[in-house]
């Protein structure tokens, strides 16, 4: 014989759990929350929305010679990269460098920051601009070879 769900105690324990539900969501209502209110912070919230942009470029960096590489961006702005040296027999002779600097507008000396310096045949990271200003890579190629470094992009930055 088969027992309606009534019988069976289904109904019961359906609606005991939807009980305790109900009981349990309305105590988490009326229990008082209390915030501490953290005062905004310099840099975290802006009105304007930049662009967002992802490129991939090839950079030729000649035998024994050195350039630069650089991005402009606003302070607060971010970017994620990840560079990889073509045709470079030894990692140890490529130095990179990642920074920043302002842009000068007169004699006084402007703000630069350097964010990572190595040598080696690759880079990845993620970096928030700390200020208004250009911010890339210093690549000097200190072997007998042309090279292509190769640098992915994603982030808030134009190329200037």
């Amino acid at each position: 014989m088969i027992k309606s769900e009534k019988e069976s105690g289904v109904v019961t324990i359906r609606t005991l759990c939807v009980l305790g539900m109900a009981s349990f969501l309305l105590s988490c209502t009326e229990e008082a929350v209390e915030w501490i209110d953290v005062p905004l912070a310099e840099n975290v919230f802006f009105e304007s929305r930049p662009v967002y942009n992802s490129d991939t470029i090839q950079i030729p960096v000649s035998a024994n010679s050195d350039l630069e590489y650089m991005l402009d961006m606003k302070q607060g702005g971010a970017v994620a990269y990840h560079w990889q040296a073509q045709e470079l027999s030894d990692p140890q002779l490529l130095l990179a460098e990642f920074h920043g600097h302002t842009i000068r507008t007169s004699e006084a000396p402007g703000d630069v920051m350097f964010y990572k310096q190595h040598r080696n045949e690759s880079s990845q990271g993620y970096m928030v601009a700390p200020f208004d200003g250009v911010h890339g890579w210093y690549f000097s190629n200190e072997s007998d070879t042309d090279i292509d470094v190769s640098l992915t992009l994603s982030g808030f930055y134009t190329i200037p």
